[in-house]
């Protein structure tokens, strides 16, 4: 009769839990289709480093990511023996490990059980204490570590009632028989049997309840971690993905997320797979500074609404009827507000720190693109891309005033005039930015980066008036349109003034050039200036003999260093000047803590408090006395934010210009 109703309890269940699968599918094939089967290889090394391995998690918050590698390898290794007992209750002695292999396995088994149980309690401790800040769903927590915790006891005091009634060799069990000696020592065989039996069945309970709990839980990504972290994006950081306007559906009537439909198969997936740890909040220049946005919060809204509108959609025979017309006018489960879109500053801290990669930057784009496409941008931002359209820079400007700064530097080429019709005979292309080009503190900048070239002997040249914006304010807005319309004008020129070449001294423009270029044919090779210059000192070329005795702390763009992994060369800069004394921010490399411009949000109005000020508060608890900077957007960021409190002894300089008062000066200052 046992096997019997073994074999009842396992087809209903797994028949429940395939069916809860077939919905998600369901769900997951109302998104746009998106290409992720390429590369293969690189996608099973990934699964192998982030989910078996763990890495991530591990990096970047130890304690919980020693708990969680714990319990994530236990239930690979206590799989095996779930399996032998749900198969063994219907064919009784089945084992799927032979031999004297089996006795060697129930020996890890008996350990790892242990192991986990001491995994619960660091949980326990790292969701009352540590996280406790920013995990949400706490009953669910509770739950879930109740099931885990049931099924490590259960099966732990099943094997100890075998040990106790001779049906298993206790040698190499040192768990179980501890179990056994303590309880069961005593016991009659008819208690002890019953006792088996009890926790036999009630661990077969509980695997089979914990199955079928888990798709109605925040723990759904124990099911769907491999598949998320597998279908990653492989594209470079910093790319977004480009709206094909020239072959556009009949039946598309806008662009960009507004719907459910509008958010790819992937994009479902990341719901359904984020745990609600939070990390991608804690980590968010806005939501640190009391801004609306939470990126974990549009992760979580994006899965309520694909439960509730996605079934709208299924019972409707998927006939595309649109289920609302905007963002914040959807029925149902509360949807993202404009504000919270508008808050982000693409710093992709959310991206960086998600175990499971989860694009949160990404929906917020698209949605982005929804709303600034349909009309729904206001403010100073619009004012901003009127400017770019119009002028090519977003002070609105003369293009002709672009390069009128380099006046009096002779032996500077710009490309365009007498004997350089074009870039083929200079080794690079010096792209000075729109801050560059008209901001007097980026002017500044630019000169001491064509000064330390000049006297580095590098065979450059300028496009002067033939450069323009690369567009990227204009992408990060959501005017996806205009951004096209900028980048293919610039790749155009580039092309045809064969520029191979280019040092970018603004991270988004170097960012733009490099990664969201070849989307539309400029495959250009592209280098940051601070590279460029920390190369020129290692060869002699440039040679820091001045000392600069200061205490100089450097912070990380985000641009620059989490999107494109440039970290070490603007330090090994800096410490080889001499006198420096390079001071590291608490929070610094891939978790460098944004300024609060990118995405736009320099254009747009903040209201306090900002997130430049939240930085800049963290550099002053550090007193230097120089804040080096490699980005033109940081370094009017935190100048603007030295004024606000007040603090006049603390430069702000660009690295650049630091390395400029080592070098020996030239006679064009």
């Amino acid at each position: 009769m046992k096997p019997i109703i073994m074999a009842v309890l396992i087809i209903a269940a797994f028949a429940f839990f395939a069916y809860n699968i077939y919905n998600l599918i369901k769900l997951l094939r109302l998104g746009k289709y998106e290409q992720r089967f390429d590369n293969i290889r690189e996608r099973i090394r990934l699964v192998l480093v982030y989910v078996f391995g763990q890495k991530r998690l591990v990096k970047n918050y130890t304690f919980a990511g020693i708990e969680h590698f714990m319990i994530f390898w236990g239930f690979v290794i206590i799989t095996i023996g779930t399996m032998e007992m749900l198969i063994g209750g219907v064919v009784p002695g089945f084992r799927l490990i032979p031999g004297k292999a089996h006795v060697a396995y129930e020996f890890i088994l008996d350990i790892v059980q242990l192991l986990v149980l001491v995994a619960i309690v660091m949980g326990i401790i790292n969701r009352t204490t540590i996280a406790r800040r920013r995990e949400v769903n706490g009953l669910d927590a509770v739950v879930i570590l109740g099931l885990i915790f049931g099924l490590m006891v259960t099966a732990l005091t099943a094997m100890g009632a075998k040990i106790a009634l001779g049906e298993a060799d206790p040698t190499w069990l040192p768990v179980s028989s501890t179990i056994a000696s303590v309880f069961f020592s005593g016991m009659s065989e008819s208690g002890v049997k019953f006792s088996h039996e009890f926790f036999w069945w009630f661990h077969i309970l509980i695997v089979l309840g914990f199955l079928n709990y888990l798709p109605y839980s925040k723990h759904s990504h124990v099911f769907t971690a491999i598949p998320n972290v597998f279908f990653q994006s492989l594209k470079p950081r910093g790319a977004l993905n480009p709206i094909d306007f020239e072959n556009v559906p009949d039946d598309i009537d806008h662009f960009g997320a507004g719907k459910l439909e509008d958010f790819t198969w992937k994009d479902i997936l990341d719901a359904y797979t984020c745990t609600e740890c939070g990390r991608c909040t804690d980590n968010c220049p806005a939501w640190h500074t009391e801004k609306p946005l939470s990126p974990r919060e549009i992760v979580v809204k994006l899965r309520h609404y694909a439960s509730s509108e996605g079934k709208v959609l299924l019972n409707a025979n998927g006939d595309g009827a649109a289920v609302a017309e905007g963002l914040d006018t959807i029925p149902g489960p509360k949807w993202v507000t404009e504000e919270e879109l508008w808050a982000c500053t693409s710093c992709n801290a959310c991206v960086e720190q998600c175990p499971l990669f989860i694009d949160q930057m990404g929906k917020i784009m698209e949605m982005r693109r929804f709303l600034t496409l349909e009309g729904r941008l206001t403010g100073s931002a619009v004012k901003t891309l009127q400017k770019l359209q119009t002028q090519g820079n977003p002070w609105g400007f003369s293009g002709s005033d672009r390069a009128a700064w380099l006046a009096g530097y002779e032996g500077v080429n710009v490309i365009g005039d007498e004997g350089n019709e074009d870039a083929s005979g200079f080794d690079y292309i010096y792209w000075m930015g729109c801050y560059g080009g008209y901001d007097p503190r980026g002017q500044k900048i630019a000169q001491s980066v064509v000064s330390l070239l000049t006297q580095a002997g590098v065979n450059f040249a300028v496009l002067g008036p033939l450069e323009s914006c690369t567009g990227d304010p204009a992408r990060r807005l959501g005017e996806e349109a205009l951004y096209q319309m900028l980048a293919t004008q610039n790749i155009e020129t580039m092309n045809e003034l064969k520029v191979k070449k280019v040092i970018a001294n603004c991270p988004h423009c170097f960012n733009t050039i490099k990664n969201e270029y070849p989307q539309f044919g400029g495959n250009f090779e592209v280098i940051n200036h601070t590279q460029l210059l920390n190369d020129l000192v290692r060869e002699g070329r440039l040679r820091p003999t001045k000392e600069v005795k200061e205490d100089i702390a450097y912070h990380d763009p985000c641009y620059l260093g989490r999107y494109n992994r440039i970290f070490d060369a603007p330090r090994e800069l800096l410490e080889s000047i001499p006198g420096v004394n390079l001071i590291e921010l608490d929070r610094k490399r891939e978790r460098s803590f944004c300024c609060g411009a990118g995405g736009g949000k320099i254009w747009m109005e903040e209201e306090a408090p900002r997130v430049n000020w939240n930085r800049f508060e963290e550099v002053e608890s550090k007193n230097p006395d120089t804040l080096a900077v490699a980005c033109y957007f940081c370094d009017t960021m935190f100048e603007d934010a030295a004024k606000q409190a007040g603090n006049e002894k603390m430069q702000i300089k660009d690295i650049s210009m630091i390395l400029r008062e080592s070098v020996e000066p030239d006679t064009k200052s």
